[in-house]
């Protein structure tokens, strides 16, 4: 019991932290729709593996993306885990091209379970990251020859965090089912500067457009497992999770000055009781495992953002559908003899039709992944490795491709408590 109240003192003090210290973790244009750039959540060993979730059951290992998966683990045992990422991008627009490389916190998370048919979890991890950059000069050739050339910026920042509990339940045999409540937290900061020649009559102005947001919301997930082969060394497991329809509760401020030798203040408006919509999202898959060292699968995701609005207008977003497979390989997971039969090879593969559609083009997204996951010795503590390389967008009618890697490290815990010690 010291070690479970200990440790949930630093993890409370580590999301205090975390809620304050996230950087810009994208430079992307398209950042500046919707929600921002909604960020891939698996973790590192589901990362790996294309980012497939819904059929993974895992006893050592956290799967948040499917919260029936929290009864997985041994009624004695307690995990952690914790992970970083970083990637790099390179943006391409015509024949012009700019890279920038972010690294942040990806996500960190504990399981434990209360009874043997009941498990829980609980964790954070950013949910949209918000950051961009645009800068234009005006055109106009009346404007040109009386007032000179006038520059436009546009700027954004920010993102979203997702903080949740979550409980899981064996039910009938074979059957689990289980339930995340998230706490989403925020703000995106959108700004737009006009900034006139030195030397004219006018003056420059500031406009900065704030929301933030504070609100609940709910996932449901359940897991059905069959167990095959004469002797049950097989398992085919399917997964399903519903991510219900939400309207985050947020509110706006709006402020605008100018400035000449001093900031003024021309317009202050501060909106509050609004909402933004978040549109049920259904996700299902399976997976297949041979022998406890071969484990293929498969998900598909669907969530519509057509209608979603934004304190009531509609942004340029569509429907969303993801497919993903992956695989795992272990040569022998209770090898004693060779470490390098217990290491786990993992790839993968996704494509994406994300929420974007702008000027009539639908953004998407593919991408591959791969990685391996390292034990320690004598331990079900393990070290793990993902990595992938992407694409996103069209480099053309003014739009952008995106050409991304990413590399992540996670490290998952696991220890076994509640046993009582026997001395001789």
């Amino acid at each position: 019991m010291n070690r479970i109240l200990t440790l949930t003192a630093l993890f409370s003090l580590f999301l205090a932290h975390s809620s304050f210290s996230q950087g810009i973790n994208t430079y992307s244009p398209y950042s500046r729709y919707g929600l921002g750039d909604l960020r891939e959540r698996a973790n590192t060993q589901n990362r790996a593996m294309g980012g497939i979730a819904q059929g993974v059951y895992n006893p050592y290992a956290i799967n948040n993306l499917n919260p029936a998966t929290y009864v997985a683990q041994d009624s004695m045992s307690f995990i952690l885990d914790f992970g970083l990422e970083a990637s790099g991008t390179y943006y391409n627009l015509g024949n012009q091209s700019l890279y920038n490389p972010t690294a942040n916190f990806h996500h960190i998370a504990v399981q434990f379970p209360l009874t043997k048919w009941w498990g829980a979890s609980l964790g954070i991890q950013p949910y949209s990251d918000l950051g961009y950059k645009l800068r234009f000069v005006e055109t106009n050739p009346y404007l040109l020859a009386h007032i000179g050339a006038i520059k436009y910026y546009h700027y954004g920042q920010g993102g979203l965090s997702q903080a949740y509990i979550g409980n899981a339940f064996k039910t009938i045999k074979n059957l689990s089912v289980g339930f995340n409540l998230s706490y989403f937290f925020g703000s995106l900061d959108y700004h737009s500067d006009v900034l006139f020649p030195s030397g004219s009559s006018y003056n420059n102005v500031y406009r900065v457009n704030s929301v933030s947001i504070r609100s609940l919301a709910y996932s449901f997930g359940a897991q059905y497992k069959l167990d095959l082969g004469a002797e049950k060394e097989h398992r085919l497991i399917f997964g399903f999770t519903l991510d219900n329809e939400t309207s985050l509760a947020a509110e706006r401020v709006l402020h605008a000055s100018t400035y000449s030798g001093m900031y003024d203040t021309i317009q202050y408006v501060h909106t509050k009781n609004k909402s933004i919509d978040m549109p049920s999202n259904y996700s299902g898959g399976f997976t297949f495992t041979y022998k406890k060292r071969l484990t293929v699968g498969a998900d598909y995701s669907y969530q519509d953002w057509t209608n979603a609005r934004f304190f009531e207008n509609t942004d340029s977003l569509t429907a969303s559908s993801t497919f993903r497979v992956g695989l795992e390989y272990t040569p022998n997971p209770n090898d004693l003899k060779s470490y390098l039969n217990r290491i786990s090879y993992r790839v993968g593969l996704y494509k994406s039709q994300t929420y974007l559609k702008i000027g009539g083009e639908n953004i998407v997204d593919n991408g591959i992944t791969f990685g391996i996951g390292l034990p320690l010795r004598r331990t079900n503590t393990s070290f793990n490795i993902s990595g992938g390389f992407g694409t996103r967008g069209v480099n053309k009618n003014g739009l952008i491709k995106e050409n991304y890697g990413f590399v992540g490290i996670g490290i998952t815990f696991y220890d076994v408590w509640f046993v009582k010690r026997k001395y001789n």
